[in-house]
């Protein structure tokens, strides 16, 4: 049973609606005939136009205007059994399609799920899709994905020998990082993709991957290089290495040597 909003409803989706914009969203889904603003409610005392709202707030509205409009209302745990449900890799896929539990998606172009070969031994995690893989639906397409390439080819890995998937499945606006909400509601699909795929070797790209599927404190600089091991659901123990974000290391190009060391560890540990 559908309820009417309040004029303070509206206005904070309004107000959320136009952030997306402005936060460089290309296109976003049609809002529900319930939740468009009527005439009187635009005229409304309680409506706070857009320069009136700090930037703040109007991150805070984000994921509440995303609910009322139907996304995100999902608890985790029917999350975690459609994850579980999933027994191959294009059941898990469609699943994430049919998941409204992270409110990314109604801001979101496509589903960003994974390229590259999945009987590959080594498989690739990182953070959240950014612009150009938003558009592309597929991940790591623009220039950290370039750069990531590049270093991959670098020890003789392609996409026909690799595998790269996100933690996040869709782009958070404006390639902002993602909330604590957000990435709880994608890790159980990680989770179980990482499952389904059982590489011989777990790559982390970035901080984020890192300290959320190890439960790692630590930054990334603490921890990449060092291999671990990743804790499958049933049971299955996966050597783990962290690695820096390729847009890191377009960001501080010094680091470039660190991150060579750690390929030359991947390709000694596939047995390159």
């Amino acid at each position: 049973m559908s309820h009417p909003l309040s004029p303070d409803d509206i206005a904070a989706l309004q107000s959320a609606v136009d952030w997306w914009a402005d936060a460089g969203v290309e296109a976003l889904p049609p809002l529900p005939e319930e939740t468009r603003p009527q005439p009187q409610a635009r005229q409304a005392p309680q409506r706070r136009e857009p320069q009136q709202t700090s930037r703040e707030q109007r991150q805070t509205a984000s994921p509440a205007a995303a609910q009322a409009a139907g996304y995100g209302a999902l608890p985790d745990q029917y999350g975690a059994a459609m994850a579980r449900a999933a027994n191959d890799i294009e059941a898990l896929k469609a699943a994430l399609g049919d998941y409204n539990g992270c409110p990314l998606k109604a801001t979101a172009r496509n589903l960003v799920f994974a390229r590259g070969n999945p009987q590959a031994k080594v498989m690739l995690v990182g953070e959240a899709p950014g612009r150009d893989e938003d558009a592309e639906g597929k991940p790591f397409v623009g220039e950290a994905g370039q750069l990531l390439d590049k270093m991959l080819a670098a020890i003789g890995l392609d996409e026909t020998s690799a595998y790269i998937t996100n933690l996040v499945f869709w782009r958070p606006p404006g390639n902002r990082k993602p909330t604590d909400q957000e990435v709880e509601a994608c890790t159980p699909f990680t989770a179980r993709h990482i499952e389904l795929i059982k590489p011989d070797a777990l790559v982390l790209v970035g901080g984020l991957s890192t300290q959320t599927l190890l439960g790692a404190k630590q930054g990334i600089t603490a921890l990449r290089g060092k291999w671990t091991d990743y804790k499958c659901e049933d049971g299955t123990s996966i050597p783990t290495l962290p690695i820096f974000h390729p847009a890191f290391l377009i960001r501080r190009p010094q680091e470039k040597a660190k991150a060579w060391a750690d390929l030359l560890s991947l390709k000694g540990k596939l047995g390159g």
